[in-house]
């Protein structure tokens, strides 16, 4: 059975900061290493290095979207470094090994449903390389996204979030406060209901789409979004839905929490 999302209150509640996801976006990593890759040259990266964080990601989007296709079809070594690089160098993600990696992306590429396994670490080859088809599915996106749907009720059934290690977005534990909303759901008609196992786990089943279904699911949402909040490319390349709700996810979101959220207890 589809999920089914309010897309017009998630639209309506992301229109308030779409004109500002210039400034919102501060995402800067270091890109020296894509001159030795082939990406661009010395003096488009002083010429990237001058521009704000926003625009020179915008341009890298497509640069490294065109070299990964054209790596993927003629040098396997030259798109497995690229992929790495997105990685941990742009993405911060270093536990892993590389040869583990290298064969996620491959695994990713070749599944028309990708694991949930690791998916903050394989979405993001997959939304430099298919834009228009995928988008990054990290803990702060999925936070952002839960927070929307939760408060405006957009929709009962929320997305699980990966790991992360944000200190405001674990502050405010966006299951916790999915559970407490949910509160009945939870609470034991018998206090001998706690001695099963899983019991958590099984309740959860109610309220998040099954990882195995979670990132098409996502993928699917935020292209609805995305025709409803942007003109022209913009509605097409999901990416800005995604770098928008990445912005907001542990500062206009987690101010939009503590102002509005309201405790009691009995």
């Amino acid at each position: 059975m589809k999920n089914t999302f309010d897309t017009d209150k998630i639209a309506n509640y992301l229109n308030q900061f779409k004109d500002k996801l210039p400034e919102l976006y501060t995402w800067n990593a270091k890109i020296e290493k894509l001159i030795d890759l082939g990406v661009i040259t010395q003096s488009e990266l002083n010429n990237l290095n001058s521009k704000t964080s926003y625009d020179k990601e915008i341009v890298l989007k497509k640069k490294i979207n065109l070299k990964l296709h054209e790596y993927y079809k003629s040098n396997k070594v030259l798109f497995d470094s690229l992929c790495l690089w997105i990685i941990k160098d742009w993405g911060g993600i270093l536990t892993a090994k590389d040869s583990d990696t290298v064969q996620l992306i491959k695994e990713f590429l070749n599944s028309d449903k990708p694991s949930y396994k690791r998916i903050a670490s394989a979405s993001k080859v997959g939304a430099y390389m298919f834009p228009e088809k995928y988008i990054i599915y990290d803990s702060r996106v999925a936070y952002a996204l839960n927070w929307i749907i939760l408060s405006e009720n957009a929709g009962k059934i929320f997305f699980p979030i990966p790991n992360g290690r944000n200190s405001k977005m674990m502050a405010f534990e966006m299951n916790v406060l999915i559970r407490l909303k949910n509160i009945d759901h939870y609470a034991p008609k018998d206090i001998t209901e706690m001695d099963r196992r899983l019991y958590i786990n099984q309740k959860d089943k109610t309220n998040y789409i099954p990882e195995k279904e979670s990132y098409i699911e996502l993928n699917n949402l935020i292209k609805e979004i995305s025709s409803k909040l942007w003109n022209s490319e913009k509605s097409k390349m999901l990416y800005y839905t995604e770098m928008l709700l990445f912005s907001i996810a542990d500062r206009e979101i987690f101010k939009d929490i503590t102002n509005r959220l309201t405790l009691e207890i009995k």
